[in-house]
């Protein structure tokens, strides 16, 4: 039973007429005739009577006829539906965020979203870097914003921007008063950075390391709040992205830029390479790309 077989038959009861009905199908009278019977050879059956003033349906050929109409009009609303959907760019991203990035890049980046593309809808996954890329490649997320590098030749990334990393005093240190401070400058004082599970953690030690020095590790957390906090009661100093300086203003702490080089970080997109991109899915990359 073939759907194009279910529309010659409607067409055929509601015009009376195979002649009618095959005009109102545009296919030729044979064609329609010969589909006819075949469905009612599959069904062991005839559906409809075939007099002189006409085609009229048999008992069973008014059951079959209510189930055709039925099956056409489910398969209409379906194809209109599709057909606005395709209209219209909308959809659900399963969408994953590195906690450094999140709280302070997602909400504007989001609402620029609402206002483009309100068809568009979300579900956030906070995680670190390792925990996201895992989620994406076993297909619990399709894309994800994050700090490279990342390991692995399976995924496409976009560049989204540069975040500057500030250190991070307490009131009254002494680096506070320095014309310039180099990251050199930092080995004798004890920092506080984030654990083992954020990248920002990696990110510091890489940089001190190319600056030839391990720093003095003192406290490790897991919220960059709590870093502050510690930082703000003297314990120690950090390195924070400049992307969260606006959500501490209520510490009070002290945030320099490091010279002669500007130290930063990139924030990108990662998505599978062989993942279909959907039109919510590009839409969502423009937006990203004129933030």
């Amino acid at each position: 039973m073939e759907i194009q077989q279910l529309r010659y038959l409607v067409a055929v009861a509601t015009t009376q007429s195979f002649t009618r009905a095959a005009r109102q199908c545009h296919v030729t009278q044979p064609t329609l005739s010969h589909q006819i019977k075949k469905l009612e050879e599959d069904i062991g059956e005839p559906l409809l009577q075939r007099l002189k003033k006409g085609a009229f349906l048999t008992p069973l050929g008014e059951r079959i006829y209510r189930h055709a109409v039925s099956v056409l009009g489910t398969i209409e609303q379906a194809r209109q539906e599709a057909t606005a959907f395709s209209d219209h760019v909308q959809g659900t991203l399963r969408l994953g965020v590195i906690p450094t990035v999140a709280p302070y890049y997602l909400p504007k980046l989001l609402r620029a979203c609402r206002k483009e593309y309100p068809g568009i809808s979300f579900q956030i996954t906070e995680d670190p870097t390792e925990n996201l890329l895992a989620a994406m490649r076993r297909g619990a997320l399709d894309v994800v914003i994050l700090s490279p590098p990342i390991a692995g030749d399976d995924l496409r990334q976009q560049d989204l921007f540069e975040d500057e990393f500030l250190l991070v005093l307490p009131p009254g240190h002494p680096l506070h008063r320095a014309k310039r401070i180099e990251l050199q400058g930092l080995r004798e004082f004890p920092m506080i950075l984030m654990n083992d599970a954020h990248c920002l953690r990696g990110q510091t030690l890489s940089l001190c390391d190319r600056a030839g020095f391990v720093p003095k590790v003192f406290i490790q957390s897991s919220q960059l709040d709590t870093v502050l906090a510690m930082v703000e009661t003297g314990l120690g100093i950090s390195l924070i992205p400049a992307i969260a300086r606006g959500a501490f203003r209520h510490r009070k702490v002290i945030f320099r830029s490091l010279r002669p080089e500007k130290l930063s970080r990139k924030v990108c997109l990662a998505w599978p390479k062989q993942s279909m991109e959907t039109k919510a899915f590009g839409a969502f990359v423009r937006v990203c790309q004129g933030m």
